[in-house]
């Protein structure tokens, strides 16, 4: 059963935890548009990749996926290892979600100030 994490009804767009598929779903007028692949390690979520098909990218949708699945996460408590570079990135760019990352097992996030 998917866990809708993010709805905006006047852009029409949705983002879904689809936990059958471990991935988070990001839907466009109820077109899927772009999706998060995740895998479960004990208690932490491990974000791989994200992608967005080509006919939605330019739009930002990307942005809204990681936000959804990362505010998700802070609600809830839970870390994260973050294998996804548009992923760290967007963590680097918005500091408040440091905090999500596993500092036990980061992937591939290692700081803001890394790089």
């Amino acid at each position: 059963m998917a866990e809708v994490l993010f709805d905006d009804s006047a852009r029409n767009v949705q983002v879904v935890d689809d936990r059958e598929d471990r991935q988070y779903v990001l839907c466009l007028d109820g077109v899927r548009a772009g999706t998060m692949s995740y895998r479960v390690v004990g208690g932490r979520r491990v974000l791989g990749h994200t992608e967005v098909d080509e006919a939605y990218r330019g739009q930002g949708l990307s942005q809204i996926l990681i936000q959804a699945v990362l505010d998700d996460l802070q609600e809830k408590g839970q870390k994260a290892t973050v294998y996804c570079p548009a992923v760290d990135r967007f963590i680097k760019q918005r500091v408040k979600y440091a905090d999500v990352i596993d500092p036990s097992h980061p992937g591939i996030w290692f700081g803001p100030a890394d790089r």
